[in-house]
């Protein structure tokens, strides 16, 4: 018989319905997969609730990185934001350890967002500014004894996903547009190093599918891609978001979520100068991380076409004006 190496295994219901069993959730109903992306996501249905149990991959948040993430859950939640925080067990700890094939892995339980994804619209574009001016309002304060690993930094925005994504763009599209790339990376690192820009929390995937609105309130969830980092880079992925998903209606909505960012808080000039910049790191960062986690996306979308719109966004990008 061959042996075989794993690198993702998908737990069934009934062991996550043994795990939750440490929980004070009373009967319930139904455990059901959800979704898999970074890490796996199942719905529990009790006859009163909905919960969220997410079962983080193995290899890409530990122990430490989903404590700090715990620790700005419940800052947020003492500070009545509205998010998706966890819960903690009967024993008074939050996580749950799990032994799977691949090596050591963590399951948490959250609380449920009510409603659904808020459509794109003016209306709701300046409910999303407001909210994440609120975030960063509410976390200038946030602190955690535990290490993220990782930050939203050059480093990790950039440098970590140039060096994927470069590689690719030359063997699918040639070494003349991977310097092209190259060059314009080092462009970003420059014009953004002689800037000083805000730091502090972030959620790191701030935009319209990381959140439900129900009865005209927003909730917010999966913090997973949240880190101490540029403020400019939070605020810059809604844009992005905008120009990438919705472009008919990008300058209208980009406008009054501003609009709805500033009357919670404000950004100074280098940090608004710096937000087209900030929409090409989240292209590499993004495209980084799907080379990353192939065995999330696959490879049949790494293609002269794929990579070929990437390149004309990019390069549009630097034209682009606040």
């Amino acid at each position: 018989m061959t042996s075989i190496s794993i690198k993702h295994t998908l737990i069934d219901e009934t062991s996550i319905l043994d795990l939750l069993q440490g929980y004070h959730l009373g009967p319930i109903s139904q455990c059901r997969f959800l979704t898999r992306g970074l890490n796996d996501t199942y719905l529990i249905t009790t006859p009163r609730k909905y919960y969220i149990f997410r079962v983080y991959r193995h290899g890409w948040r530990n122990e430490e990185a989903i404590k700090f993430e715990l620790d700005v859950l419940n800052h947020l939640h003492a500070k009545m934001y509205p998010a998706s925080y966890p819960i903690a067990k009967r024993d008074g700890t939050y996580l749950s350890a799990i032994d799977a094939p691949e090596g050591r892995r963590y399951g948490m339980l959250f609380t449920y967002s009510k409603g659904e994804r808020p459509a794109i619209n003016v209306e709701n574009a300046k409910l999303i500014g407001e909210s994440l001016g609120h975030l960063h309002r509410v976390t200038d304060d946030f602190h955690s004894d535990h290490r993220r690993g990782f930050a939203l930094d050059l480093t990790h925005i950039l440098d970590e996903p140039t060096s994927r994504v470069l590689p690719v763009v030359r063997r699918v599209l040639g070494k003349e547009i991977e310097g092209d790339m190259h060059e314009i990376v080092e462009n970003i690192k420059t014009t953004l190093g002689h800037k000083n820009l805000e730091l502090g929390f972030c959620h790191g995937d701030f935009h319209n599918h990381n959140m439900h609105m129900n009865n005209g309130v927003l909730e917010i969830f999966d913090f997973d891609s949240g880190a101490m980092g540029f403020r400019a880079y939070d605020v810059a992925v809604s844009w992005w978001n905008l120009l990438t998903n919705y472009g008919k209606q990008e300058e209208e909505c980009w406008d009054v979520f501003l609009n709805g960012y500033f009357s919670q808080r404000r950004l100074d000039k280098d940090d608004v100068d710096s937000l087209p910049i900030f929409i090409t790191a989240r292209r590499f960062c993004l495209l980084g991380t799907m080379l990353q986690n192939d065995d999330v996306w696959g490879t049949n979308w790494i293609n002269k076409q794929s990579l070929e719109l990437f390149v004309l966004q990019v390069k549009t990008d630097m034209i682009r004006e606040i």
